[in-house]
């Protein structure tokens, strides 16, 4: 971790009795005065293909990549930087190129003289908040995770585009209908809007909510401004927020939840939506009078909710591991199943209502 390279001489006399005295003994004979950050990680005997010495490859954990000659220097012009820090080094026996894997799961393919780099594979290196399909396009795929948005062909099973924001968690996504921007929550309290062509910003609503942005839905077709969004924070509130092409405004803020809200739907026709929340409530609001409609309760996490597609029930899920019918319009329960044998985190249905699926904590 100090970021040095040493350099041991492993000499030793040859053992010819247990009393025998050791007058050479393996010991340091040299040490890199350049320091690698974030420690040395990987090392490899190679040779240099300019010169035909046998080199030091050295994998850093900044993503550094670089050959270190017999005299432990540097040797001039091999030397590239990846994204993430090199975690493995492994070297093709028949075309001599490397296969670098780094901390941010990414793998690439070098040329033996490190000039070339290609990315092979990469996914995300933490865990996966939000995965959203634009309208009609099961070909793409948004997925949200730590530090960025990633876009994905979900047929040739590539990523096509990569956004950024260094050191912050979307905690979850949208495509909205036009399927002209990506909607997202963050850590930090903001919504954040992107292009999907180019990744570049569209817009930013900065303090969205006074803690994370955990859940998010859209009102209306963005190909008419003005346009809704409702977004729901952990600390409870649910926000509807008009849209045009200019400007963002809020125009309510909802506050009867007590804990994270965790996921929002709306209805067909954007006159309603539910909030599913960790206090064991979920809410059905007006979103044209900004006033609750109904509430239902449980003693559970609500970690999802959905509306049947025909809108005479609906369905929640949560840590108790179970799923429930309820009727939209009296909130009563009408149904409850088993859904898994931990708690459950997601539901979706299909267009005609006749199949649902879930996911739970124990991967089924």
């Amino acid at each position: 971790t100090t970021g040095d390279v040493i350099k041991v001489s492993i000499d030793r006399n040859e053992i010819l009795s247990y009393k025998d005295p050791d007058v050479t003994v393996p010991q340091m004979i040299g040490i890199t005065k350049h320091r690698f950050a974030k420690g040395a990680v990987v090392v490899m005997c190679v040779i240099n293909p300019a010169t035909g010495n046998t080199n030091v490859l050295v994998g850093a954990g900044d993503g550094t990549l670089a050959f270190i000659n017999p005299n432990l220097n540097i040797v001039a012009g091999y030397k590239t930087t990846l994204m993430g820090g090199i975690t493995s080094i492994s070297m093709h026996h028949k075309t001599r190129k490397f296969a670098v894997g780094t901390d941010q799961c990414n793998r690439y393919e070098l040329s033996p003289d490190l000039i070339e780099a290609e990315l092979k594979t990469s996914c995300h290196f933490g865990p996966i908040n939000d995965v959203a399909f634009p309208q009609g396009c099961p070909e793409l795929v948004v997925t949200s995770s730590f530090g960025d948005i990633r876009v994905w062909n979900t047929r040739a099973k590539q990523e096509l585009l990569r956004i950024q924001v260094p050191n912050l968690e979307c905690m979850c996504s949208q495509v909205t209908p036009s399927g002209t921007t990506i909607l997202s929550g963050w850590d930090d309290g903001k919504i954040r809007a992107f292009y999907p062509e180019t990744g570049r910003m569209k817009f930013v609503i900065p303090d969205a909510h006074s803690e994370k942005v955990t859940a998010l839905a859209i009102a209306d077709n963005d190909a008419r401004a003005p346009w809704r969004i409702v977004s729901g924070g952990g600390e409870g509130r649910v926000r509807v927020w008009k849209v045009t092409s200019s400007h963002q405004a809020m125009l309510c803020s909802l506050k009867e939840h007590r804990g994270p809200v965790n996921c929002i739907k709306i209805n067909a026709d954007s006159t309603q939506c539910i909030s599913a929340s960790s206090d064991g409530s979920c809410i059905v609001w007006d979103l044209d009078r900004c006033v609750r409609i109904i509430a239902l309760f449980e003693p559970n996490v609500f970690e999802s909710v959905l509306y049947h597609p025909d809108e005479s029930q609906m369905l929640t899920c949560g840590s108790n591991h179970k799923i429930t019918y309820w009727d939209a319009a009296d909130g009563q329960t009408i149904r409850v199943i088993e859904g898994g044998d931990e708690g459950m985190t997601t539901l979706d249905i299909l267009p005609s209502g006749e199949f649902f699926v879930s996911g739970s904590r124990d991967k089924l």
